[in-house]
């Protein structure tokens, strides 16, 4: 599984990157940057599931 971010949809807020350092951080120009590139063990998917339940803008997805 993959982490998306829609950065149409995103405004910033920075609640995947403070809550959730291990997948995303700050990237270019305050938008999210995903870290890890497959999502292969439960834990960093329950991660990932949380970041996306945290994002205001409902901007973050999980893509197979």
């Amino acid at each position: 599984m993959k982490v998306r971010i829609d950065t149409d949809k995103c405004i910033m807020a920075g609640e995947c990157y403070y809550n959730h350092p291990e997948l995303i951080r700050m990237g270019r120009e305050g938008f999210p940057a995903v870290l890890v590139n497959d999502i292969n063990n439960d834990a960093l998917l329950k991660h990932a599931r949380e970041a996306i339940e945290v994002c205001p803008a409902v901007a973050i997805s999980l893509e197979e």
